[in-house]
């Protein structure tokens, strides 16, 4: 085990978190993430998809994608590689032969070009040499231009669904101003995100958490207090954890790093490429899912973030320009941990450990007090558990309204 990996287990061993208790008896693997090397996609790679999210978180660092338009990019890709693996299966019903791999590079191409247009040629680049390598590989069996004809064919309704999807739709409330309110000092971010359109659920505010301890309550002014004295004693392990799970701008964000996990549990346990796009595509639905509802609950309550209630407390990392409660980190790693914790039975109690490290950073970091967390980390359990729910059965695509 790398001195990283026991440096995770220890962190997941200290957090006063009682579900942890068993889950600290499994060491965690967790690599840091590192740039992607994106040149080829190569026949020879663990698989197209696999490669694909290799290319996307490649993208994310360089062009310093904001963590929410990370989340919906990777839902936007994986959901057409799945949808499009199934479209090559029902023509190979019909004696055709169109390759899974075109499929996916199909697919791939169609969504990251419309996220980064800029990109356009270097990814019809890919595809090509891709199409080169599939032949020299042995698989001429397989059509790789009908099976990408596909994924373009899917992925271009997942595009036009996008399109309208109300993800950046502009702001045009009004700030309310109160005591316990945040207060933003740059225009409020993704505060219309709560309205845009989502996979699985059935209202945006389905899982609202319940509201935030009260400004003048003895709750909140404990759980502020907490914050402040992290701050004072932040340990060098704490700054360590909070620094790691910041994954800002040139990064691959969180949710790249949960699609690096999942890519490398799928190479692992020797997927097929429906398979693992297929759960990639469940993993990043649920965490997009989970970040509507988290920025519903945090523009229907507008919590002040802790160090605008306590000038004092020194941060860790920088804060972003949304409200405190919840806490949208913590939703995401909840709901990726629930959903691959259903997918790999055997990975789930590391999985549950690593996602509980990395909702408590945002308390060690100073921008989120405890409770900020502990919502989030339940919204998330709850929206990948309604999303497992209502999973596709079968050789079935997703029906995408």
């Amino acid at each position: 085990m790398s001195s990283f990996s026991r440096r995770v287990t220890r962190w997941a061993a200290a957090l006063p978190m009682a579900t942890l208790v068993a889950a600290c008896h499994d060491s965690i693997t967790v690599a840091r993430p590192t740039p992607s090397n994106a040149s080829v996609v190569k026949a020879t790679e663990p698989g197209a998809t696999v490669s694909w999210n290799q290319v996307a978180r490649s993208l994310v660092m360089k062009y310093n994608t904001s963590a929410p338009a990370t989340i919906r990019m990777f839902a936007l890709l994986t959901v057409a590689q799945y949808n499009a693996i199934v479209g090559t299966e029902k023509a190979k019903e019909r004696s055709l032969h169109p390759a899974d791999r075109g499929a996916v590079a199909g697919a791939s191409v169609a969504v990251l070009s419309y996220i980064y247009p800029q990109e356009a040629a270097y990814l019809e680049g890919l595809a090509d040499q891709q199409e080169t390598s599939s032949v020299h590989g042995g698989t001429r069996h397989e059509d790789f231009a009908s099976g990408e004809a596909i994924g373009r064919t899917v992925a271009a309704g997942v595009v036009e669904r996008a399109k309208t999807d109300g993800f950046f739709a502009p702001f045009t409330g009004t700030v309310p101003t109160c005591a316990g309110c945040w207060l933003p000092t740059t225009p409020p971010a993704f505060a219309t995100l709560g309205q845009a359109k989502t996979f699985f659920l059935a209202s945006n505010d389905q899982f609202r958490p319940a509201p935030p301890p009260a400004f003048d309550s003895p709750a909140f002014a404990a759980a502020l207090a907490e914050v402040r004295h992290i701050a004072d004693t932040r340990t060098t392990e704490q700054d360590s954890i909070a620094r790691f799970w910041a994954l800002g701008a040139g990064t691959i964000s969180a949710q790249g790093y949960l699609n690096g996990v999942a890519s490398d549990l799928a190479v692992q346990y020797h997927l097929s490429e429906r398979e693992t796009a297929h759960r990639l595509a469940l993993m990043n639905m649920a965490a997009y899912d989970a970040l509507v509802a988290s920025h519903e609950a945090k523009y229907h309550y507008w919590l002040i973030r802790p160090s605008q209630a306590d000038p004092a407390i020194v941060r860790a990392i920088p804060q972003p320009s949304f409200p405190s409660y919840p806490s949208n980190h913590s939703a995401l790693v909840g709901s990726a941990a629930t959903v691959l914790g259903a997918l790999f039975p055997s990975e789930r109690a590391r999985l549950e450990a690593m996602a509980q490290v990395g909702a408590i950073s945002r308390l060690y970091a100073g921008i989120h007090y405890r409770f900020d967390t502990q919502a989030g980390f339940a919204l998330g359990r709850r929206i990948a558990t309604w999303t497992l729910a209502h999973d596709v059965v079968g050789h079935q695509p997703f029906v995408l309204e």
